[in-house]
């Protein structure tokens, strides 16, 4: 029996990347006043596929984020090698700087799957994607800081399938949908912090448009995915004398 374009478009939608732009206070993460770096690991469960992701953060109102993570259905024992560069900026607003505006863009690449389903199709992602989020400390003390976030991302992504046998041939398509996040960040001493969170697809290509296999993770059922992150921060910075 031979799967069809519809079926192979289903499954690969459970091993292709989702863009993971994020601001730092406005995904719940610290300003990056008391540390120079900060170190990241992620894991994030999809209704037909998890992932397990690593970034490095570095700057202090501007920063930039360089990340790698890879996403496994293993029912189809398929997976995706997602590399990002991102980076952005933490507004505080008032005099208790309690309140985030937190603008970010981002570029993503993502390398397979390959021979899916035993097919000699490969398939390459690019995506880029811009911003904004907005964040509010509930909670500030000098060993805790509680911060609870909201984000809007804009993605344009473009997909890539090769398919090689007598000739060696390409497709391409395109899609621009959003990703609404949901987060709460909880900071010991400013260098640990867990975050647990959601992301929700929305805006994406219909079920069963021709062009449907460019459209990553949360499109099939439209289905939210769950996550949670744990952050380290490295190189404490010294304090100005008084």
């Amino acid at each position: 029996m031979s799967l069809g374009p519809p079926v192979v478009v289903s499954l690969l939608l459970a091993v292709l990347p989702a863009p993971p732009l994020a601001a730092q206070v406005c995904a719940g993460f610290p300003p990056l006043s008391e540390s120079h770096f900060r170190a990241v690991v992620s894991a994030v469960s999809y209704s037909y596929a998890t992932s397990l992701g690593a970034s490095f953060v570095g700057g202090r109102q501007l920063f930039g984020i360089l990340g790698a993570a890879r996403t496994r259905d293993a029912e189809l024992d398929a997976s995706t090698l997602e590399l990002s560069l991102d980076g952005g900026a933490d507004i505080a607003f008032g005099p208790a700087r309690r309140v985030f505006l937190c603008p970010s863009l981002g570029v993503s690449v993502g390398l397979g799957p390959y021979d899916l389903l035993l097919r000699d199709d490969d398939y390459q992602t690019v995506a880029g994607a811009l911003g904004l989020g907005v964040a509010a400390v509930v909670v500030r003390s000098p060993g805790l800081a509680v911060v609870v976030t909201g984000s809007l991302y804009v993605v344009r992504l473009t997909a890539t399938r090769t398919a090689t046998g007598f000739e060696t041939i390409r497709w391409s398509s395109k899609d621009n949908y959003g990703l609404l996040s949901i987060s709460a960040g909880f900071s010991c001493n400013n260098l640990l912090t867990i975050r647990p969170g959601v992301t929700i697809p929305f805006g994406l290509l219909p079920p069963g448009n021709p062009d449907d296999f460019a459209v990553p993770f949360g499109r099939e059922e439209r289905e939210l995915s769950v996550g949670v992150s744990v952050a380290v921060g490295i190189g404490r910075r010294r304090r100005a004398a008084p």
